[in-house]
Order: C-alpha cells, then sequence, then structure tokens
C-alpha cells in the first residue's frame, strides 16, 4: 500500500468556501462544438422528437480552435470508426507515439516523445483519471461507450485529452449497441442507454473486449460498466453522481481493476459564464502473480470559465489526497481570436511532496493575405511524473515555428525547431524500471499536406500525409523519423439516410530507443515499422457497418514496441453499431 497522506486543513477550507461561495456552477448554453475534420462533412441527423430536455448542463473545454487542438471527435466521427478502444482510436493520432504490448490483450500508453508516462493526460468531464497503479495511463482501460466528444489539447510537456460523456439533447430515451468479432477470437460488445425517469436523467453503459491473444500473449479481457444520475436540486443547481468500474484479467501482464465515484455540482449562471465543483475517489489494485499492491486517491477540483465569440477562459484549482499523486494542482488556459490571430495559452504548477513544478504552453497562428497561415508555439517548464517516479521530475523547452499555405482545397505546411527533455524518463513500473537517459537537445522538422482530388460517383477523394525528422538523442521512446499518409473517399447520400467511409493509411515508424529487457539497464533499438490500415464503415439511417484491417511490417519476423513482447503482424475486426430513438 502507498503512504499516506491528508489535505492541509486550511487549504480545504480555501476551496470548500470558494464551492460555497460561486454563484453558480455551469452554463446553460452549450460550448461551440470542435470541428469534425475538414474531409468528413457532418451528416444531418432526422429526429421524430426533437424538443430539448432538461439535461445536465456541458463545462466548455478549455479549447475549441486552433492552435490549442490538435485533433477532435465529435458523436459522429466515434460512431463512424471501428475503433475497439481508446487505444485504437489514439493509434494513429499524428503527434502521439503510441506503445504496445500485445495490442489488445496488453497495456498500451500514447506518450508524447521524450517525455515518458507524464507526457500523455485524461480528464472525463473535469475529474481527472490518474494511472495509480502505473506511471502510464493504460489506454485499452479507457472506454468509448460513454463519450460524445472528445477534444485532444496541446498543453506543457505533452498532451491532455478532454472528453464528455452523452447527454441526451431529447425527451426521448436514447440507447445503441454495438458488437463486433475478429482474429484471435477478438469479441466488441458495447452497449449504452440513458433516458429520464421523472426529473431525474440516468445513464449506463457496458463496454467489453476480450480475446485469445498472440502467440505467448495469452488470453486477455477487459469490463468496464458506466452509470451516472443527474437530477436538478434547489436553486437552479444540477448535482451528477457517477460511478464506473474497469476490471482487465490478461494471462501475461499484471491484472488491474479499479472503481471510481464522481459528483459534480452546476447551475446555469448564464450565457458566458461557467462554474462547477467536481469531487471524486477512486481505489484501485493490480495483481501479478502472488503480489497483490492497492491504491487510493482522492481528489476535488472547483473549475471557472468565460467564454464568449472573442475569447475564452478557464482556471482550475484541484487538490489531491492519495497515494502517488501531488497535493495541488492549479492550472489555467487563455484563447483570444483577434481579427487574424488566433492565441492560446495555458499553465500548470504542481505541489508535491519533496518538490513544487510549474510550466506554461502558448501558441499563435496568424493569417497573412494570399491565404498565407504563420504558426508558433512555445513550451517551457518541469513536471512531475505520476505513479513511482513520483519523486523525480523532468524539465523541457520547446519551439517550433513555421507556416501553412491554403490554396483551392489543399493546405501544405511544414515548421521546424528546437525540444529539449532532461533527462528522458522510462514508464516507470510495472511497465519498466529503467534509469533514465539524460536526454538532451534535438532539431525536429514536420511537413504536412491535405486536400481534395477529385469527385467520383457523387462522393469526394480526399488525401493528407504527415512527416516528422528528429535528431537523434538520449531519449528513450523516440522515433527519429515517422511519416503517414491517407486517402478518403466518402459519399452521402439518399437525403442523408447514406452515409461512407472508405480510408485507407499507411506509413512508417522509425527505430526508437527502450530499455533494455535483459540488463533492466541501458538501452537497445528496436526495428522499423511500416504499417497500413483500410477501414470502412456504412451508415445506413441509424444502422452502422464497419470493417478494419491492418498490417505490419517489420525487419525481423515480428514487430515489436517493447523486445520480447511480439505484435500481430495482422488484424481483421468487424461489427456493427446501431442507434435506437424510444
Amino acid at each position: 500500500m502507498g503512504h499516506e497522506r491528508t489535505f492541509g486543513a486550511a487549504r480545504l477550507a480555501v476551496l470548500y468556501g470558494l464551492a460555497l461561495a460561486l454563484p453558480g456552477a455551469a452554463a446553460a448554453q452549450d460550448p461551440e462544438p470542435a470541428a469534425r475534420p475538414p474531409e468528413v462533412q457532418e451528416a444531418d441527423s432526422a429526429a421524430a422528437d426533437t424538443t430539448p430536455a432538461p439535461a445536465f448542463p456541458l463545462f466548455p473545454d478549455p479549447a475549441s480552435q486552433t492552435p490549442g487542438v490538435a485533433q477532435a471527435w465529435e458523436m459522429i466521427d466515434l460512431l463512424s470508426t471501428g475503433a475497439l478502444s481508446f487505444a485504437d482510436l489514439f493509434e494513429f493520432t499524428p503527434f502521439l507515439d503510441p506503445l504496445r504490448a500485445g495490442f489488445l490483450e496488453g497495456p498500451q500508453a500514447a506518450i508524447f516523445a521524450g517525455g515518458g508516462g507524464g507526457s500523455f493526460a485524461y480528464t472525463l468531464d473535469g475529474y481527472e483519471i490518474v494511472p495509480l497503479t502505473s506511471a502510464a495511463l493504460d489506454l485499452h482501460l479507457i472506454p468509448l461507450v460513454e463519450l460524445q466528444r472528445l477534444t485532444l489539447v496541446r498543453e506543457p510537456g505533452g498532451y491532455r485529452a478532454y472528453s464528455q460523456t452523452y447527454r441526451n439533447p431529447r425527451r426521448e430515451p436514447y440507447s445503441r449497441i454495438e458488437a463486433g468479432n475478429g482474429d484471435r477470437e477478438t469479441n466488441l460488445l458495447r452497449g449504452f442507454l440513458s433516458s429520464g425517469i421523472g426529473r431525474a436523467r440516468v445513464a449506463f453503459g457496458y463496454d467489453r473486449v476480450d480475446t485469445d491473444g498472440f502467440i505467448d500473449n495469452g488470453d486477455s479481457d477487459r469490463d468496464v460498466v458506466f452509470a451516472n444520475l443527474a437530477y436538478p436540486l434547489p436553486w437552479g443547481v444540477w448535482g451528477q453522481l457517477e460511478v464506473r468500474s474497469m476490471s482487465a484479467d490478461r494471462d501475461l501482464f499484471p491484472n488491474p481493476k479499479r472503481t471510481d465515484w464522481i459528483l459534480r455540482l452546476r447551475r446555469p449562471i448564464g450565457d458566458s459564464w461557467h462554474t462547477d465543483l467536481v469531487a471524486g475517489h477512486a481505489s484501485a489494485n493490480y495483481s501479478a502473480g502472488d503480489t497483490l499492491r492497492e491504491f487510493a486517491a482522492s481528489q476535488v477540483a472547483i473549475r471557472a470559465a468565460y467564454t464568449s465569440s472573442i475569447w475564452r477562459t478557464q482556471l482550475t484549482l484541484r487538490a489531491w489526497n492519495g497515494d502517488r499523486v501531488p497535493t495541488f494542482e492549479p492550472e489555467a488556459s487563455f484563447e483570444l481570436r483577434a481579427g487574424p490571430a488566433m492565441l492560446y495559452a495555458s499553465g500548470r504548477y504542481e505541489e508535491w511532496d519533496d518538490f513544487r513544478a510549474a510550466s506554461g504552453y502558448a501558441g499563435l497562428e496568424l493569417d497573412l493575405p494570399l491565404n498565407v497561415r504563420l504558426l508558433a508555439e512555445v513550451e517551457e517548464g518541469d513536471r512531475g511524473l505520476f505513479g513511482e517516479s513520483r519523486r523525480r521530475r523532468y524539465q523541457f523547452t520547446r519551439w517550433t515555428a513555421g507556416g501553412e499555405l491554403r490554396l483551392w482545397s489543399w493546405t501544405v505546411g511544414a515548421r521546424g525547431g528546437s525540444w529539449r527533455t532532461e533527462p528522458s524518463p522510462a514508464l516507470g513500473p510495472p511497465a519498466d524500471s529503467a534509469a533514465a537517459l539524460p536526454g538532451g537537445t534535438v532539431g525536429v522538422i514536420e511537413a504536412w499536406a491535405r486536400g481534395r482530388l477529385f469527385r467520383l460517383f457523387g462522393g469526394e477523394v480526399s488525401v493528407g500525409g504527415w512527416y516528422r525528422n528528429r535528431e537523434a538523442g538520449d531519449f528513450y521512446y523516440w522515433p527519429q523519423e515517422s511519416f503517414r499518409g491517407d486517402a478518403l473517399y466518402y459519399v452521402l447520400a439518399l437525403q442523408d439516410q447514406l452515409e461512407i467511409w472508405l480510408k485507407v493509411l499507411g506509413g512508417r515508424r522509425g527505430a526508437t530507443r527502450v530499455p533494455d529487457p535483459d540488463l533492466n539497464e541501458g538501452w537497445v533499438t528496436t526495428a522499423p515499422e511500416d504499417w497500413f490500415r483500410a477501414e470502412a464503415v456504412v451508415r445506413i439511417k441509424d444502422f452502422f457497418i464497419f470493417y478494419n484491417y491492418e498490417y505490419f511490417i517489420a525487419a525481423d519476423d515480428f514487430a515489436e514496441d517493447i523486445p520480447e513482447l511480439s505484435l500481430p503482424n495482422t488484424r481483421i475486426h468487424f461489427g456493427v453499431k446501431w442507434e435506437f430513438w424510444n
């Protein structure tokens, strides 16, 4: 059991005092939705009863526009993908470097190169999901069943994913079922229900993925159960109680179990101001052989935000109590759109038992004549690492600058700069326990292009590509060269009752330094990996059919992100998703 720690009485008094002093706790007006990818236009949904229903208010994301957002998924984007898990969704997202251990049968982490496990964070509608049982989030354990919106935002030292659970906009009950099958007897079963009971709004979800595994990785299954209840309280306050339980049973890897209880209090106070109080408790354990380790942590966060057509800002005061977490973690973000300029900035402060860390990030985009856009970003600071590396922190400085040209339906851009990370941390137990490499400063060049080629049979064909080259350095999990290309054929027809996505992707991830599994010190270099993926999704009214095919080509017999953990050369999955109203 990890060490115990209690909140300072003064800090809790201040936090709860602020909570009681806030005149309300969120806004009646939903935040502006994040834009879907330009090559896919959102279909209009046909509704039998579109009468708005009282629902738990949404809280705005810290950023909704460029340059802070790296990627965004709306509900239709999540339905039009065959991703079986959070890991599948992020696996081919540019900017992230996923680290895979057996695909579905083992953990998968999304890390920002050079940043270790602390370079990716996840916030579920104000509640931060921290790893607890390791130093990096296992993406295979995060469900997709309840998500309505997901935004990947650049923040100091890496990226943070902000998600919002589904919020029924109508008075009709809504439900969805998803089922799939595939290689190695991989099965997907996912169900969701949202409805009203009197004045209350309830939601329930179940997300299960199991597989027979690959070679010596063994069988694996994971189950996630989610439920929440929202109810209007006196004085215009909305309250929501949520519980989620996760468990995984793996032959080769540790078996984690986790339960989170979450309370949210919100009250509309206008079209622009948003405030809320989020509190929760997480208890987790993992077993490996005869070893059982247990952890627990509580958090309380007070958030305030202002949104308008020109600017938005957000402040979060978060305090912790428990194992392997900081004691205090405030953060703030600011977004400004003024004429041709767009600015996004964020800052974070962390207070741990034996050190303090602060960091900041700023990104600027400037539109010039002739469809030219200038891009620049800079970040600096240090961050602590969750998990057993909590007594160490890494320092970073990063800047890039470049430009983008938009001509007709095409966008072409490039940027270059310098990245510094010292040291370059490993992930920490139970993923690995190697000592950190010293890190250093390297140059980085990135280029990208995207555009529409032509129309075909009532649809559109678009293509895109992305390339990154980084100098060699003393870093773990740092591919020196990566590139990818993709093509999409999209059709919307029959009065919006038929929608087709046909997508192919391919690319290479270069050789990567990883900890030596034999010596548990020093490093080895994995072979480059070439990969190909094909996706097909067809929507007929409210019924989706999906098919995924992946093929990995490695210099050796099998691909390996981590030595001695072979990955399958092919993955095939297919299935259906069906939405029901009333």
